[in-house]
Formats: C-alpha cells, sequence, structure tokens
C-alpha cells in the first residue's frame, strides 16, 4: 500500500487522517467536489481530483491507479431517510469505481452506535447496512468504529465564549483525538494483517459528555462559560429544523450508548492514543 485516495478529506476528521498519511509518506489523492476548496486545506503534496459520490465515471477516474481508498462519510445533517446518502447510493458507487479501478482496499470510519437498535433513528440502519456493503464488495476493507472524538466539543459545541452541555449522559465514552485515530488510520495501510479487520477506536479514559465537556472547559486558553441545554429542547427545535432534529437522533444515541472498552487489539496493533481532554483543549489555537 503506498498510494492511497481519500473521500471526505477536508472535513474535522478527514484532515487529520490525510495529514498523518502524507507524514507516514504515502502519495495522498483527495477525491473532492470542490478542488478551490481542498487547495487551501489540504497540505501542498496532496493530488487533488474533483469527483462526486454521485458520479461513478468521476470515482473511477480518481481511484485509477491508487491502491487503496480511505472513506470519511457522513449523513447530510439536513438530509431525509430517502434522499440520496453518501453511505448508502453513494457508497454504492464508489463500491463500483473500486471494482473499476483494481482498489485492493477500502478503509472506512463507521461509529460504534451502530449496534444500536435502528428502530431508534433511521440513520443507525445507514451505517449498518454500510458495513455490510463494504465487508461483501468483495474488495479487502478495514473498518473502525468510533463514538466521541473531541474535536466535536470545539467544533459543534463552542460558541464565542459559550459551550453547550446539552442532555445527560447515562454512560461514559472513550473520548479520542483525531490525530490520534489518524495515526493509528495511517499505521493500518503498512500492515498486511490489518486486511479484513475490525478496530474499535478509543482513547485514554473513559469521561461522561459532562466530564469531557468540563474538562475541556477548565483547560482551554480563555474562559468559557458552560450552558446546559436538556435534550428535550433540542427535540422541540427538531420539530422545526432537520439539523437540529439530527443531532437530537445522534446525541440521543450516543448520550445512552453502553460503550466497553474494545480496544486491546487497536491499541496492541495500531498504537494506544495518549492525548488527554485537557492536552487536547490547551494545544488549540485561541
Amino acid at each position: 500500500m503506498q498510494k492511497i485516495a481519500v473521500i471526505g478529506a477536508t472535513g474535522m476528521l478527514g484532515l487529520p487522517v490525510v495529514e498523518e498519511l502524507v507524514n507516514a509518506g504515502f502519495q495522498v489523492t483527495a477525491l473532492v467536489r470542490d478542488p478551490q476548496s481542498a487547495m487551501r486545506r489540504l497540505p501542498a503534496d496532496v493530488r487533488i481530483v474533483q469527483a462526486d459520490v454521485r458520479d461513478i465515471e468521476s470515482l473511477e477516474a480518481g481511484l485509477s491507479g491508487q491502491d487503496a481508498v480511505y472513506l470519511n462519510l457522513s449523513i447530510a445533517p439536513s438530509a431525509r431517510e430517502g434522499d440520496f446518502h453518501t453511505e448508502k447510493e453513494g457508497l454504492d458507487n464508489i463500491i463500483a469505481a473500486a471494482h473499476g479501478a483494481g482498489i485492493k482496499r477500502i478503509a472506512y470510519l463507521s461509529a460504534m452506535i451502530e449496534q444500536l437498535n435502528p428502530d431508534r433513528w433511521w440513520g443507525i440502519d445507514i451505517w449498518r447496512k454500510a458495513i455490510s456493503r463494504i465487508k461483501t464488495s468483495g474488495i479487502s476493507y478495514t473498518i473502525f468504529y468510533a463514538t466521541n472524538f473531541m474535536e466535536t466539543l470545539p467544533e459543534k459545541h463552542m460558541c464565542g465564549h459559550t459551550l453547550s452541555l446539552v442532555g445527560t449522559a447515562q454512560y461514559p465514552n472513550y473520548w479520542i483525538a483525531a490525530r490520534d485515530y489518524a495515526l493509528q488510520v495511517a499505521r493500518s495501510f503498512r500492515m498486511a494483517r490489518a486486511t479484513n479487520r475490525e478496530y474499535f477506536v478509543q482513547g485514554p479514559e473513559p469521561l461522561t459528555y459532562d466530564e469531557a465537556t468540563i474538562r475541556f472547559a477548565r483547560s482551554f486558553g480563555r474562559r468559557l462559560l458552560v450552558v446546559r441545554i436538556p435534550l428535550s429542547v433540542l427535540k422541540w427545535l427538531g420539530t422545526f429544523s432537520r439539523q437540529a432534529n439530527f443531532s437530537a437522533n445522534i446525541l440521543e444515541a450516543v448520550l445512552s450508548y453502553p460503550e466497553k472498552f474494545k480496544a486491546h487489539r487497536t491499541w496492541n496493533e495500531l498504537g494506544r492514543p495518549a492525548t488527554t481532554v485537557e492536552a487536547f483543549a490547551r494545544g488549540l489555537r485561541v
């Protein structure tokens, strides 16, 4: 594995993976819809190809000559159940293009909460079926399962000097920094034994949403006001806004997920994550 294509390269979790793949010496090609925007965000030595998950021909052209493809896909927050989804119809197109281009391995980031009852929310069913699509594609795979990334705190919950804490967690999660996860992904492409493997992605210690939020706020470079918002309020807002409804469904699933430590093999084979919430918060630019 030397040439790695990435779909979803410019996002919150895709960008660190691209950077660590480059640091590890891989030749990285980013398949993006907006090359000009991608050029401003991605490292200079990343090859950028315009492609769209709705267009198999553009995908096959972008994947041509690549050894593997890493997928950082997501459900659009404003999407309805019956809409086109990147992890449904889009994934079917990616798999078809991967066959046409001779891709040897698909790596994919999923969520641990896909194990929950799909009746809870239709998005969980999409994630579960996406995993099945990849496993039965006939192409070798490496699948990663995560719950909470530390980046969600500043990216999704922080606005100015305010940090919102929505709902109350029933269980702790093993929060992980995207940079630590990205290092694990890069190592997996160096390992033949990572073929047809599934890895649980978990950080160094279990923290509830409350604990992670408060510890982040205390360690951030400026004073943050933590504002508590009942999940019921977000659900009510979801009756008017599809994006709020999406956030409410995700948070309800994560807050009620009884996560257990499962990353023994991940740590042994791909490295143990070391970044704490405090170190992550201190490392952010204010």
